[in-house]
């Protein structure tokens, strides 16, 4: 029976990407507006120039929508589901590797956030992320944010997975029964 671990809050979550998704299709329309003007006359320096920032804007959005997608677990693989894309199931030995998630701010960075959950309730950030090369390109931006190159990149985090250490539990073990290495780098 496949383990299943939304996002703690699906309506935010929900909001998020779909409101990312809308970003990034205002930002390719932008961008590609911006080089029409430059073909009709406007100065081609300073458009071609906002294009291309415009351009490399999408890329951290895209890992917005794309970094920690709802899961499911099993002895087959794992199902990625997230709210904009379709479901993908991924076999445990298309998982290349499990490594920490680099991208997680560190807890006495989070002082506002410990002061507004208080002491008691105040969890620090924790997460892997799953290296999967064979995932679809729009989940690479992840890989060139957390020094992976253009690699496909899903993170497990306890912000964005409910029962987030069962979950860790499971693909630890999961990766061990089929024969992979359990240890997290």
């Amino acid at each position: 029976m496949p383990s299943h671990h939304p996002h703690p809050n699906p309506s935010l979550n929900r909001l998020t990407q779909y409101g990312g998704l809308l970003l990034v299709i205002l930002m390719l329309v932008v961008a590609v507006g911006q080089l029409a003007l430059a073909l009709v006359g406007f100065p081609i320096a300073v458009l071609l120039i906002t294009s291309l920032i415009t351009l490399l804007l999408v890329m951290p959005v895209m890992m917005l929508i794309t970094a920690s997608p709802a899961v499911s677990v099993s002895r087959e693989g794992i199902v990625i589901e997230p709210v904009v894309w379709q479901a993908r199931t991924i076999g445990w030995d298309e998982v290349a590797a499990v490594k920490p998630y680099p991208l997680l701010p560190p807890s006495d960075t989070e002082i506002g956030r410990r002061a507004l959950a208080g002491r008691s309730r105040y969890r620090p950030a924790e997460g892997i992320m799953l290296v999967i090369p064979s995932l679809p390109p729009h989940y690479r931006f992840t890989g060139l944010f957390t020094g992976e190159g253009f690699t496909g990149i899903i993170a497990l985090t306890n912000r964005t997975h409910s029962d987030y250490a069962r979950l860790v539990a499971l693909v630890e073990a999961y990766r061990l029964d089929a024969g992979e290495d359990q240890h997290i780098e």
